[in-house]
C-alpha cells in the first residue's frame, strides 16, 4: 500500500537498508537525544519526582529496544575477506554524445563529489567497492559498445568486466552467444532487493539469465513509461486530485480522454488545432500502444520455467484491450497532439517538451527521463502518474519500458575470471541500492523535478509493477512494436487480421530464441 508521505517512506526505506547493510549513509531524521545528556528526559538528568509509588532506577525492569526487522532480500551475504589489490572493474557502455542528453550515462563513474546527488551517490558507491574489495570502478564509453563487445569475445580479449547496454542489445548478445549465463555464477542472487527480480524472471529462458537489471542502471528507470501532467492546466480546469484518482483505482484511458478533452482549447479561434498556437489535452506518440497494452498486466509471450511458452497476443483479453486503445487514440481525438504526425518539425521531441513547459500540453505520455529535462526551465509545477488502465475492471496499474533505451548488464564470455566478475557485479548493484537508488528517488525526481511528495509515491507504484515481455526484448526479430503501431494507425480497427498476419513471424522469432538458448552449453 502506498504511503501518504513519500519523504517518510524514503527515510524508512533507508533505515531498513542501513540496518541490513554495513554502509555509511546520511540520516533522514534528526539525531536521537543522548540519554546521558541534560536534554534527554526533559531535565537536568536527575530522576524526576512523580506522584504515587515511586521506583528507583535500580528497581526498573530492564528493557531492550526491539531489533529492527531485516528484509532477507537486503542482507549482505558477500565475503568480507576478499581483496583484489587495486584492480579495475571496467564497465563498458554508451557514449551517446550531447544530442542524446536524456540517455547520457550517469551511473558508472565520476571523478569526485560535486554536491549533485546522483554524481555524489555514484562516487560513494565506487568508494564502497574500493574499500570493501580493493577494486576501482572505471568506465569505458564507446559510440558502439556492441562492436567492441563482439570483438572482445571473438578475440578472447579480457578488456572489460561487464557490458551495460540496452535490453534490445543484450537480447541480441544472448542469442549470438556473446554473454554468460549469469544464473550459474556464484554470488549473483537475483532475488535480492538490488535486482529487478520481475525483469529477470520475465526475460529468463529455461532458467538461464543472460542479462539483468539492477539499481545501478538508471536508464532502466528513465526509460520506463509514465504520464506527466501540468498542474496549472489541470487545476484551472477544476479536475479532482489525480493522485487520489490513481489510489482509488479510477485512473483509466476513458478518464484521461475526458480530462484531456475538457482542457484542449483552440486558442487562436481558427477552428483548427495547431502546433505551437493552441492548448492540447494530451501529447503522445504511436509507441504508447505497447505500454498501454502491457499496462493491462497481460503477457504477449509468457515463457515458463521449462522453456515452453504461451502465445497470447490474439487472446480475447488482448483483443478487447487493443480495440479500446484504438478508440482512445483515434475516436474523437482532436485533443491529442501526436508527435508522429509532425515529421516536418526538426528535433520534434525537443519542441514537444517546450510545448509542455509552456503550458500548451496538459498530459504528456512519455518516458521518465523527461522530468529532469523539463524541471529546470518549467515555471508551472507538474506531477507524475502511472499509465492509465485500459479498463476500469483492471485490478492494478502496470507499466513497461522502452527496450531500445533501458539498460541492463551482462558478463562477456571473454571474462578471464567469471566468478570474480560475478562477485563484484553483485557488490556493484548492492552498494547502488543504498546510494544511487535513494539519490535518484529523493533528488532527481521527487525534489527537483516533480516538486511534490505524491509523485514519489507514484514512482514507487510504477517501478514496482513493470510488466516486461520476451517479445518486447527481442523486438528486432519479433517486430512486435511495428505490429502494434500499424494496428493503431489503421483507419479502422482491424487488429484481428493484423494479429493473424503477424503471428507466424512473431512465433517463429520467439521459438528461434528459445531453441537457440536451450542449445547453449553453460
Amino acid at each position: 500500500m502506498m504511503q501518504t508521505d513519500f519523504k517518510r517512506t524514503l527515510c524508512l526505506f533507508l533505515a531498513a537498508v542501513t540496518a541490513a547493510l554495513p554502509l555509511t549513509l546520511a540520516s533522514c531524521s534528526e539525531k536521537a537525544a543522548d540519554p546521558s545528556s541534560d536534554t534527554a528526559g526533559g531535565g537536568s538528568g536527575q530522576s524526576q519526582t512523580v506522584s504515587g509509588n515511586q521506583a528507583s532506577p535500580e528497581d526498573a525492569p530492564e528493557t531492550e529496544a526491539p531489533a529492527p526487522e531485516i528484509d532477507p532480500g537486503l542482507i549482505d551475504e558477500l565475503p568480507t575477506d576478499v581483496k583484489y589489490d587495486g584492480e579495475d572493474y571496467v564497465v563498458l557502455s554508451h557514449d551517446h554524445g550531447a544530442a542524446a542528453v536524456a540517455w547520457m550515462v550517469q551511473d558508472i563513474w565520476t571523478e569526485g563529489e560535486t554536491g549533485e546527488r546522483i554524481n555524489d551517490a555514484v562516487f560513494q558507491r565506487n568508494l564502497m567497492m574500493e574499500d570493501r574489495f580493493g577494486v576501482k570502478v572505471a568506465q569505458r564509453l564507446e559510440s558502439d559498445p556492441q562492436a567492441v563487445a563482439r570483438t572482445a569475445v571473438t578475440t578472447g580479449a579480457d578488456e572489460f568486466a561487464i557490458l551495460q547496454t540496452t535490453v534490445q542489445n543484450q537480447a541480441a548478445n544472448a542469442i549470438n552467444g556473446l554473454t554468460l549465463n549469469m544464473a550459474r555464477l556464484p554470488h549473483l542472487n537475483f532475488d535480492k532487493g538490488w535486482w529487478d527480480t520481475s525483469a529477470t524472471k520475465s526475460l529468463a529462458v529455461g532458467g538461464k539469465v543472460y542479462y539483468a537489471i539492477g539499481d545501478s542502471q538508471l536508464n532502466a528507470k528513465k526509460a520506463t513509461w509514465g504520464v506527466l501532467f501540468n498542474k496549472r492546466l489541470v487545476s484551472d480546469a477544476g479536475i479532482p486530485n489525480l493522485y487520489e484518482t490513481v489510489k482509488e483505482g479510477s485512473w483509466t484511458i476513458d478518464l484521461l480522454k475526458e480530462y484531456g478533452t475538457s482542457i484542449a482549447r483552440d486558442v487562436n479561434g481558427d477552428g483548427t488545432m495547431t502546433w505551437g498556437e493552441d492548448v492540447w489535452g494530451l501529447g503522445l506518440q504511436n509507441e504508447v500502444v505497447l505500454p498501454l497494452l502491457l499496462g493491462t498486466g497481460e503477457k504477449i509471450i509468457d515463457v515458463h520455467d521449462d522453456g515452453t511458452y504461451d502465445y497470447n497476443l490474439g487472446s480475447d483479453a488482448n483483443m478487447t484491450a487493443m480495440e479500446r486503445i484504438w478508440n482512445f487514440m483515434n475516436t474523437d481525438a482532436d485533443y491529442i497532439l501526436n508527435a508522429n504526425k509532425h515529421s516536418e518539425i526538426a528535433s520534434v521531441w525537443v519542441e514537444f517538451r517546450k510545448l509542455f513547459m509552456a503550458d500548451q500540453i496538459a498530459f504528456f505520455m512519455g518516458h521518465l527521463g523527461t522530468p529532469t529535462l523539463v524541471a529546470g526551465d518549467m515555471e508551472s509545477d507538474f506531477g507524475i502518474l502511472p499509465f492509465p488502465k485500459v479498463s476500469a475492471e483492471q485490478e492494478g496499474y502496470y507499466s513497461t519500458f522502452q527496450y531500445n533505451n533501458a539498460h541492463a548488464v551482462s558478463i562477456p564470455k571473454s571474462a578471464s575470471d567469471a566468478d570474480k566478475t560475478a562477485l563484484l557485479t553483485e557488490a556493484y548493484e548492492m552498494f547502488a541500492h543504498t546510494t544511487i537508488l535513494p539519490a535518484y528517488y529523493d533528488y532527481t525526481l521527487t525534489l527537483r523535478a516533480a516538486r511534490d511528495n505524491e509523485s514519489g509515491e507514484m514512482l514507487e507504484l510504477i517501478f514496482a509493477n513493470r510488466n516486461l515481455d520476451l517479445a518486447l526484448a527481442y523486438n528486432s526479430t519479433t517486430s512486435l512494436q511495428s505490429t502494434l503501431e500499424n494496428a493503431v494507425t489503421a483507419s479502422s480497427f482491424t487488429f484481428a487480421s493484423t494479429e493473424a498476419k503477424s503471428k507466424k513471424v512473431l512465433v517463429k522469432a520467439v521459438e528461434k530464441v528459445l531453441t537457440t538458448i536451450a542449445g547453449f552449453e553453460d
